[in-house]
């Protein structure tokens, strides 16, 4: 999301809790999101909120839509609540922050004992809450964990502007607004053939791997849920989403802090030194940027880059000049992905015929 949109994000979320989305009566409730670990290594965030419940259909009209987001971004953090994870037999025990978060960022001490070779791709963590500083509490919850198996290589993409039709490089910033605001999962557009390239490359070339995915935005944690359910809705692969939170000021970052798609494209390649990547954003933000520095920090573990074109010339000028002078690994500027599909294919990271075949399906089934 564009720096423009993100303001407009926060004071909207701080409009909506003072004035629209909370009373002391809302019920507690935690959130877990989708994470990722090897068998050295876990990450996992959650949230620990006062929030009302969202109750959200593809048929929503506006209105609806508007009113969810409202309680979306009127939740109320809730500090210093005791939580208990259990992953695979080992268990955590953590607090939450002021904004209510709490993280798992660990490298372990012994390998995990009970995941199995080859494993399932997905593994449950499973969360209770104990209590907080004011009142006795017990709830649960369980995230979903990804370990990959059967991966030759893995995927991480951006979210606006590459999968979602979001239009962040537009004027003030305004359709973006309009889109996350008063559109749900089911209204949201994907671009064409965007799910054909990523279940493409999902299967690699022979068509039987399970390469992972990794969906990185700097959208807010508040849009998790309608994030998740696109992906799901619109058949591309399942994966962790890891999203931002605004940086508030009391959760300022140092100085050289590279920013957050950088961090965490950079703690998933150190994560599973095994695999290489395909690094896959748009030309509307810093993709390029990043994943060129990332390319030249990990040499070696980039197989390639894909930058859709936003249809910004100014915009596409500048990703050219920068691939030409300092891309090391294949570095594409795309229009559509069946372009970027027959280069991947030409790789070797992909089999043109599942292409294809997928785009055909889908074809299919817009067509009723």
């Amino acid at each position: 999301m564009g720096g423009l949109s993100q303001k407009f994000l926060y004071y909207f979320q701080l409009f909506s809790r003072k004035w629209l989305g909370w009373s002391g009566n809302v019920p507690i409730t935690v959130e877990a999101y989708r994470g990722f670990a090897s068998l050295r290594y876990l990450f996992l965030t959650g949230r620990v909120l006062r929030a009302r419940t969202i109750t959200s259909h593809w048929g929503d009209g506006p209105w609806r839509n508007l009113v969810n987001n409202i309680r979306r971004f009127a939740s109320r953090e809730v500090m210093k609540a005791d939580v208990e994870v259990e992953f695979c037999g080992r268990h955590f025990r953590l607090t939450t922050d002021v904004e209510g978060y709490f993280h798992i960022d660990q490298h372990l001490s012994a390998p995990l004992a009970n995941v199995k070779d080859p494993s399932p791709f997905w593994h449950t963590a499973f969360i209770r809450i104990n209590g907080t500083p004011k009142e006795p509490i017990s709830l649960s919850a369980s995230a979903d964990i990804l370990i990959p198996s059967r991966a030759s290589f893995g995927i991480i993409s951006d979210i606006d502007d590459t999968v979602l039709k979001t239009d962040v490089t537009g004027l003030l910033k305004l359709r973006t607004i309009y889109l996350t605001l008063l559109k749900n999962a089911g209204s949201r557009s994907a671009f064409r053939q965007v799910s054909a390239f990523y279940q493409s490359l999902s299967k690699g070339p022979d068509g039987n791997a399970s390469n992972p995915f990794f969906y990185v935005s700097n959208s807010p944690w508040n849009l998790y849920d309608l994030l998740a359910d696109f992906l799901d809705l619109n058949e591309l692969p399942r994966g962790p989403v890891l999203l931002r939170d605004f940086g508030l000021p009391y959760n300022e970052r140092p100085a050289n802090y590279p920013g957050h798609k950088h961090d965490i494209t950079r703690r998933i390649m150190l994560t599973y030194p095994e695999l290489s990547f395909v690094l896959i954003g748009d030309s509307g933000e810093k993709d390029t940027d990043i994943y060129l520095s990332v390319s030249a920090e990990f040499p070696g573990r980039v197989a390639a880059i894909y930058i859709r074109d936003v249809l910004s010339p100014a915009r596409a000028r500048r990703v050219s000049r920068l691939i030409k002078k300092e891309a090391n690994v294949p570095t594409l500027l795309i229009r559509d992905y069946e372009e970027a599909a027959r280069h991947a294919a030409r790789l070797g990271l992909c089999n043109f015929s599942v292409f294809e075949q997928v785009a055909a399906g889908t074809a299919a089934k817009m067509s009723f």
